[in-house]
């Protein structure tokens, strides 16, 4: 017997019933898959700002702005659009991200009439951050001195922060002192600090962090000035504060953090003697099996890779180096390396062509130049009819200035109608048959010893994952 079939108008108050649930559905995930998390990371971003961990909060702001864009994009006449512009917006621009802020936070400040008083504030404030950053100083400062006696406590004193960096970025040093007079006694210097960052003051920056260490008083914002007075070029005033902390003896903790960072910037600088020095400081004050620890032992071991002169040593040392140090990110990343110079100089093939990729491979991704120099050589060794070997010669050459000039003579003697004998003489080394040969002998080789390179990082890669998730879970007992 057939069901009866509900009448016409009864199918269409269904169908009705239907599309609303699917539209409450569908605005109830835009709400927990995107306005949601947004909320949330904003919200853990805030709480570290409450506690002037600025840089901790950079973070959470990006993953607000990320989490909001998701329902800008899929969403795009979502009910909450209005919301997702306040996340992305003011996420982004707490993140530092302004050429993605700016236009958010414009389109949400237009049609910002029925938000929360609250909201639009603070989006106002991340807009003058923004308007700092691209140092459009007259129109922060005038946004931001709107907001500094705002009805809510948290977003008046991240409007004055940002007001006294726009002020220090003026040079208006009385205004620095104004914006941030009713801030306590502890939190005024640091915010100091961070103005000075700001507006790139790196010798007031310097200064006060070299005050602020002869009171043991530090905070994680050393970090973050270390690295940017680093990259600006003034790397004595950055070992000037962390020599000063080291007088003052804050926590062994704390020490070790600053002396592992500015180990790891004179390592990239190539200042092996510096580097050691600093790394060594960072494993002893950090204690044994901790992650500053084996990190700083990964780049020291990385340190007597760069003096190897063969494979053979290069695969001795790496052997030796402990397993909880190979398991770093940073020995992981040498290790791909080492495996892709592997890969290369034991290839077989005729031309010689991978031995030099090999080289190039040391020199410039290990900076193992004793060993560039063998691979290089090698060439000419054991490619003896190689057309790569006059370029082989002059790469080993820049990694012996001592004797380059013979190895030039040779390399013109030698070799007197390769590109690199025209090059040498001042002649056009495009007309040589060579000058379009070698780039073609290389990138062969090179695309197809990447290709092998990245499914075997691939595949270990993959093995740590697999480990991790085979690892059962530790039992319950309530």
């Amino acid at each position: 017997m057939r069901a009866a079939r509900p009448a016409p108008r009864v199918q269409r108050a269904l169908g009705r019933v239907a599309v609303v649930a699917c539209a409450w559905l569908v605005s109830g995930c835009v709400y927990f898959n995107g306005i949601y998390n947004a909320k949330a990371a904003a919200r853990s971003g805030d709480a570290r700002l409450r506690r002037s961990s600025e840089t901790e909060a950079i973070a959470f702001f990006q993953t607000s702005a990320t989490a909001a864009e998701t329902v800008l994009v899929r969403h795009p006449t979502s009910k909450w659009r209005s919301h997702a512009l306040y996340f992305a917006g003011r996420g982004a621009a707490l993140a530092g991200l302004c050429e993605q802020a700016v236009p958010r936070l414009h389109e949400f400040l237009l049609g910002a009439g029925s938000s929360r008083p609250d909201d639009v504030a603070r989006a106002r404030v991340a807009l003058a951050s923004c308007e700092l950053r691209q140092m459009q100083i007259p129109s922060a400062r005038a946004r931001l001195d709107s907001l500094i006696d705002w009805r809510d406590p948290h977003v008046a004193r991240q409007a004055r922060v940002w007001a006294a960096r726009a002020a220090l970025a003026a040079g208006d040093r009385d205004g620095v002192v104004r914006y941030l007079s009713e801030a306590d006694d502890a939190t005024l210097p640091w915010e100091l600090v961070l103005a000075s960052l700001s507006a790139r003051e790196y010798t007031r920056v310097e200064s006060l962090l070299v005050q602020r260490a002869t009171r043991a008083d530090y905070r994680d914002d050393v970090l973050r000035a270390i690295r940017e007075l680093w990259a600006a070029g003034e790397s004595r005033g950055a070992e000037a504060i962390v020599a000063q902390y080291d007088a003052a003896r804050v926590r062994d903790a704390s020490r070790a953090q600053m002396h592992f960072v500015v180990g790891d910037l004179r390592l990239r600088d190539g200042d092996e003697a510096s580097a050691r020095r600093h790394l060594l400081a960072a494993r002893t004050l950090a204690g044994r099996d901790t992650t500053t620890s084996r990190e700083a032992d990964a780049r020291m071991a990385f340190l007597a890779i760069t003096r190897a002169a063969s494979l053979r040593e290069v695969d001795t040392l790496f052997a030796r180096i402990d397993s909880a140090v190979q398991r770093t990110p940073y020995a992981r990343r040498i290790a791909e390396q080492v495996l892709l110079m592997r890969l290369l100089a034991r290839q077989d093939e005729v031309t010689g062509a991978s031995m030099f990729l090999a080289g190039e491979v040391a020199r410039d991704s290990l900076r193992a130049y004793a060993l560039a120099q063998s691979l290089f050589v090698g060439v000419a060794r054991d490619f003896p009819g190689s057309p790569l070997i006059p370029q082989a010669w002059y790469a080993a050459a820049l990694l012996t200035p001592d004797s380059a000039e013979s190895w030039r003579s040779r390399i013109v003697s030698d070799h007197a109608n390769s590109y690199v004998a025209a090059w040498i003489r001042g002649e056009d080394p495009s007309t040589r048959p060579d000058f379009t040969l070698n780039p073609a002998l290389l990138s062969a080789r090179w695309n197809e010893t990447l290709r092998t390179w990245a499914d075997s990082v691939r595949k270990l890669r993959a093995a740590p994952r697999a480990t991790v998730r085979a690892t059962p879970a530790p039992e319950v007992r309530l």
